[in-house]
């Protein structure tokens, strides 16, 4: 759980590695746990391999973070963060949506679904604040609304794109059947996600279809 020696992923830092690539992960101002931290959220973002390389889906997002598509981005780095880390993976099945707790309910929660000591606790749900604290996923996933305190909000509308990365991330068909497996990781009402169905294009469709194909070979 506490993978991230208490350091959120920070937008600045996703920001840099966008624009420089590897080379900024070999020369940058962070410290020696701090980078250890972001290797961590890169691998679980599915931006860098277990090698450390980077993978198809690190090329896709960099070109839209350079056309302005940040939002979507970050979206795609959030599904991947909740499918591969066992902390966002409890924030997201655990804490309902609409939900505001105080940092000090996320932690007794935590340690008591999952048995922890509560500096072990402690820690992994500082990495949780932090990274909503400094990046566009507290907007929509952890908004701090007072001293200590985290709405779990979801997003109020979902993109076409986001939609498909989803659906072929998890296997599923784009139908009413899907939509709680959606929810459960975005927040989105059942009118924002069958609006986006509709708005699917074949092109997206195939985009997905072959980055996860090619990811999971």
């Amino acid at each position: 759980m506490s993978r991230y020696y208490s350091f959120g992923l920070r937008e600045e830092w996703l920001n840099s590695f966008f624009l420089y690539g590897e080379s900024w992960l070999k020369g940058n101002t962070l410290g020696p746990y701090q980078l250890k931290a972001l290797i961590r959220y890169l691998k679980e973002a599915e931006l860098l391999d277990e090698k450390k390389k980077p993978t198809p889906l690190l090329f896709l997002l960099s070109q839209l973070f350079k056309e302005g598509k940040t939002a979507l981005v970050w979206q795609v780095v959030w599904v991947n963060l909740c499918l591969n880390s066992d902390l966002f993976s409890w924030y997201a099945k655990s804490i309902p949506w609409g939900e505001r707790l105080k940092k000090t309910e996320l932690v007794r929660l935590l340690q008591e679904e999952k048995n922890l000591a509560e500096r072990t606790a402690r820690n992994a749900v500082n990495s949780l604040t932090n990274t909503f604290e400094n990046s566009p996923l507290g907007k929509w996933f952890g908004q701090k609304v007072g001293k200590g305190e985290y709405l779990k909000k979801g997003l109020s509308e979902l993109s076409s794109e986001l939609l498909c990365y989803v659906l072929n991330k998890l296997g599923l068909e784009p139908k009413r059947e899907s939509f709680e497996k959606v929810k459960e990781l975005l927040g989105v009402s059942f009118y924002a996600y069958t609006s986006s169905i509709i708005s699917l294009s074949e092109n997206e469709k195939k985009l997905w279809e072959e980055l996860n194909f090619g990811e999971s070979s």
